[in-house]
């Protein structure tokens, strides 16, 4: 049974891959909300749901059409 990729490597490097990819989400998520903010800006709709509004499909949400 293969392990997962960071269980192979030492505690210290792991902290440091967790911390680097949190990192990049964290820009990433930020670069996103700036793109969306500047085109709402020039009057462009917004085709996506901020994060608070994001909703998963599930039996409680769900409803006929």
């Amino acid at each position: 049974m293969a392990l997962p990729i960071n269980q192979q490597l030492p505690p210290h490097l792991r902290e440091v891959c967790d911390l680097l990819a949190r990192g990049l989400l964290r820009l990433r998520s930020r670069a996103t909300e700036e793109a969306a903010r500047d085109a709402a800006d020039r009057g462009e709709p917004v085709l996506h749901f901020p994060a608070t509004q994001r909703l998963h499909a599930n039996r409680t949400n769900r409803r006929d059409a």
